[in-house]
């Protein structure tokens, strides 16, 4: 078989074997088959999805798993690197990912604890557009509560957490690219979270959502830039089943 070196990478005969491949990779990888919410969840800031998530419906959506499969990997080189740090040192300063639990029933990965200056570190591997987006806005309260969970994790192992970090690295740039943004621990931020966690969950048993699905149209749904990227998006009418999103100004909260 003749291949015309000017064919579009979706028309090349070996596009859709090598996609598969790489799906049946992705949907046996252990975060895929995680049905437990961590810290990484928890802090959803789109009470609807969170819900949705909560009940463990079934994702609508598969999305895209090459960014997943980027980050998984380069947080496995992370951890080869922090390896090392230590190595050289002789004494291990960063503590690497690592199990750890925010409080009983509820576990979470933490990237890397610094305990020379008592900092939680969570690597972040973002496309340009996040990137553009937490050098200007900070990293929104999903990735902050998630930040400030890890630390009360830590703090209940009987670490000194002082200080909570995220390392963004662009996906696709250079080194001189990174932005870190951190802030001292705040251990209400990750209760305030956890008290929201479980609203959310008597809400979902208050309203029966599991025999009647329709009622997540009562569950309020929030504006957000990856509402097309959301695991429960769904076009058209809202029916409970799956979610809409905004898809209008028009429709928002005080829209002018």
């Amino acid at each position: 078989m003749q291949i015309d070196k000017f064919t579009k990478p979706g028309d090349h005969p070996l596009a859709s074997d090598i996609k598969e491949l790489i799906y049946a990779k992705w949907r046996t990888a252990p975060r895929s088959l995680q049905v437990e919410l961590g810290p990484s969840e928890i802090g959803e800031p789109c009470p609807r999805k969170l819900a949705q998530k909560v009940m463990r419906e079934p994702a609508i959506n598969e999305g895209d798993p090459l960014p997943s499969i980027v980050g998984t990997a380069a947080h496995a080189w992370m951890e080869a690197a922090i390896a090392e740090a230590n190595q050289r040192l002789g004494r291990q300063r960063f503590i690497p990912e690592m199990e750890i639990e925010i409080i009983p029933g509820i576990p979470g990965h933490c990237d890397c604890f610094d305990v020379d200056t008592g900092t939680v570190i969570d690597w972040k591997f973002s496309g340009q557009t996040k990137m553009t987006d937490v050098k200007k806005n900070g990293p929104g309260q999903q990735y902050r509560v998630q930040a400030h969970l890890y630390g009360k994790g830590y703090k209940r192992l009987g670490y000194d957490v002082r200080e909570v970090a995220i390392v963004f690295f662009p996906r696709g740039g250079m080194l001189s690219g990174m932005h870190i943004w951190s802030e001292p621990f705040d251990e209400s931020i990750a209760d305030a979270a956890l008290e929201r966690y479980y609203q959310i969950i008597e809400l979902c048993d208050k309203l029966e959502v599991e025999k009647y699905p329709e009622r997540y149209q009562l569950i309020p749904m929030v504006m957000g830039h990856s509402c097309t990227f959301c695991d429960y998006f769904l076009p058209g009418p809202d029916t409970g089943k799956g979610c809409p999103g905004w898809t209008k100004e028009e429709d928002l909260p005080n829209a002018a």
